[in-house]
């Protein structure tokens, strides 16, 4: 915890068409929330840097959205506009998420580093914006020992489908609504045995995005509702905001 701490601290989050910074899914909870600060750099004609922190937090009661520490990120990614309404991007996540023993319950935090990459066309209209994408990452955790059913390693593809509606003329507001299915394959710590590749769960989400006049920063304020699993799947409801700092390039 101190190691990864540290490295926050020296350095200072998805690959986004808007600023947006989308939570992460924090496991079996009954609430959670989520709040990212971020930076967004031009750095040239086709090249963008977005980096940000976030921290999430859960809880069991339903109506309790403060909660309990569960997780904090550092992200650090880069995307390439191809053509007019094509981009890829690759990125570096460090993140420090809190999990439990399912043998005596005890909370113990589980390091991870997570790469990724995402290809997105956008397919624009007057006044909306429909972006399918496909995102590919590997995810390496560093579990304590005493965490016997934690994966060592994971692949996962996940596919997501956003529509950005303007809301006013300048678009300065916007209604983000997006859907993404994700399909995972694990390498157990204890088994060494690989899963197959299957669905593991769905995220639908809902943001109100706002940059003030003359600003050049970007709020977002939204929910998501993260349904997990399979034969019993569970829901968990979470409300999210970030703020993101835009940055001016320069010639």
């Amino acid at each position: 915890m101190r190691c990864f701490l540290s490295v926050i601290i020296l350095l200072f989050f998805d690959f986004n068409l808007s600023a947006q910074i989308s939570a992460p899914g924090l496991g079996h909870a009954k609430t959670a929330s989520w709040f990212a600060a971020g930076f967004k750099q031009k750095m040239n004609e086709n090249w963008e840097s977005m980096t940000y922190f976030g921290m999430g937090r859960t809880s069991e009661n339903a109506l309790d959205f403060i909660g309990k520490p569960a997780i904090l990120v550092l992200n650090q990614e880069f995307y390439h506009q191809l053509k007019n309404n094509l981009q890829y991007s690759f990125a570096l996540s460090l993140r420090d998420q809190k999990v439990q023993n399912s043998e005596n319950r005890k909370t113990i935090d589980q390091q991870e580093i997570r790469l990724y990459g995402r290809l997105s066309y956008a397919f624009k209209g007057e006044k909306f914006k429909i972006t399918p994408t496909f995102r590919q990452e590997f995810r390496k955790f560093f579990a304590p020992k005493s965490l016997e059913d934690a994966e060592s390693f994971a692949f996962r593809s996940r596919f997501r489908l956003q529509l950005s509606i303007d809301l006013n003329q300048d678009a300065s507001k916007k209604l983000i609504l997006s859907s993404e299915q994700l399909f995972s394959t694990e390498k157990g710590a204890v088994s060494k045995e690989w899963s197959d590749m299957q669905y593991h769960e769905s995220r639908f989400l809902a943001y109100y995005s706002v940059t003030p006049k003359n600003s050049s920063v970007t709020f977002d304020i939204g929910y998501m509702n993260n349904l997990v699993g399979r034969n019993h799947p569970y829901d968990v409801s979470y409300l999210a905001l970030d703020i993101v700092f835009i940055g001016k390039h320069k010639d």
